[in-house]
């Protein structure tokens, strides 16, 4: 309970300032009496959709050869349907900017419907191989599908499976065609140059919506994927040239907390300083081949690093 807000709703009361009802709601905020669980709601209904596609999953697996796979693939478009009908018939008109939420299960019914539809594709191309050897290239599709979902129904969860499954399809579906890109590179180093490229990608869209003003709001989502994508690309370098890529991740990672704290972005800091901690750690111990060094480093460091994180929150939050 806030006594101090408490008072000053019944004395905005007597002076007329709030209403009865206005007084009556505020004072049960500030008397604690009501509290908000949106987002306890949010959390429960994401969970549901998990559930449900891991409850999909097993129905699959458990009744494929007593039901067939026409059938199972049927059902999955006609759960699909319902889902899609369901959210057009909730949902406001198109706008470039944020939309007000038509709905607390809006999103997580649009998302239930789009795992299924990808689900129901990627059951068909199993099943059926209409894609044959470029089977890959429906995560293209997918990635296509969820943006236009994402889009047209304002959803920044749809819009970061977009993302992701755009490069899943650049780390597993490209590669028929990434030895003529990057003659240079293969294996590991082929997937490290897409998730770096992807990451780069990423954030450059996120700077397009927001300067266009086309689904600003989407920007952060567009920027954190990017971000972390160019962040493992480079770590993911360390077990092959610690030195090189290690320096390259702390110039990233310092270059990013420098940009997060000027912008005021808390989430991107916290990314920018744990990859410069990463790459400079990669430094000392390819530089010091010890394992007396390796435990006294991280011992110090990584008791530092919390409090530099708190620290760092704190002037974020400061500046803005």
């Amino acid at each position: 309970m806030n006594p101090d807000v408490a008072d000053a709703v019944v004395t905005l009361e007597r002076q007329g300032v709030l209403s009865p009802e206005q007084a009556r709601l505020f004072g049960r905020v500030a008397r604690r009496e009501l509290v908000s669980v949106h987002g306890e709601l949010r959390f429960l209904a994401y969970t549901g959709v998990l559930l449900v596609m891991g409850g999909v999953g097993l129905l699959v697996k458990e009744n494929l050869e007593r039901l067939g796979p026409v059938t199972i693939a049927t059902a999955l478009a006609l759960a699909a349907a319902v889902c899609f009908l369901w959210v057009v018939r909730r949902a406001a008109p198109f706008t470039r900017a944020a939309a007000a939420p038509a709905h607390l299960a809006f999103d997580y019914v649009l998302l239930l419907g789009a795992l299924l539809a990808a689900a129901d594709l990627a059951y068909v191309e199993v099943q059926f191989t209409p894609l044959g050897a470029a089977w890959g290239w429906h995560l293209l599709l997918v990635s296509a599908f969820y943006t236009i979902l994402a889009f047209r129904y304002d959803s920044r969860v749809v819009f970061s499976l977009a993302l992701s499954t755009f490069a899943a399809w650049r780390g597993v579906a490209a590669g028929q065609f990434g030895a003529s890109l990057w003659e240079s590179l293969e294996g590991a180093g082929f997937i490290r140059a897409n998730a770096a490229a992807c990451g780069v990608l990423f954030v450059g869209l996120g700077l397009g919506l927001k300067k266009a003003d086309w689904k600003a709001h989407f920007e952060p989502v567009a920027a954190h994927a990017g971000w972390l994508l160019v962040l493992a690309a480079l770590v993911s370098g360390l077990g092959d040239e610690a030195q090189a890529y290690g320096f390259a991740l702390f110039l990233v990672g310092a270059g990013l907390a420098a940009y997060a704290v000027w912008a005021r972005r808390f989430w991107l800091l916290a990314m920018g300083v744990l990859g410069a901690y990463v790459g400079v750690s990669a430094l000392v111990l390819s530089t010091f081949d010890s394992a007396d060094v390796a435990m006294w480093w991280f011992m110090i460091t990584a008791l530092m690093l919390l409090p530099a994180l708190f620290l760092l929150h704190r002037l974020v939050k400061e500046r803005a």
